[in-house]
């Protein structure tokens, strides 16, 4: 290998190992911003899928089928 490729490929390991905290921290940057920016979009676009409960409907009245009290006859 000649002398001048030998300190060109350390100069490019030289810059690249003093460079690359910026560099990963540009990237980390970019990547933080487009995602914020992508969930801003869908927040912005996004329809309702399940409609909210109306206000006229009421809960069922009495006993719910799933649970029986330790006085009917329920264990735990």
């Amino acid at each position: 290998m000649n002398y001048d490729v030998a300190g060109f490929v350390l100069a490019l390991a030289a810059a690249a190992r003093s460079f690359a905290p910026d560099v990963w921290f540009l990237v980390r940057r970019l990547l933080g911003a487009g995602v914020r920016i992508g969930a801003d979009a869908l927040i912005e676009h996004r329809s309702p899928s399940v409609q909210p409960p109306s206000r006229s409907a009421q809960p069922p009245s009495g006993p719910s089928p799933t649970k029986v009290s330790l006085d009917e006859g329920g264990r735990r």
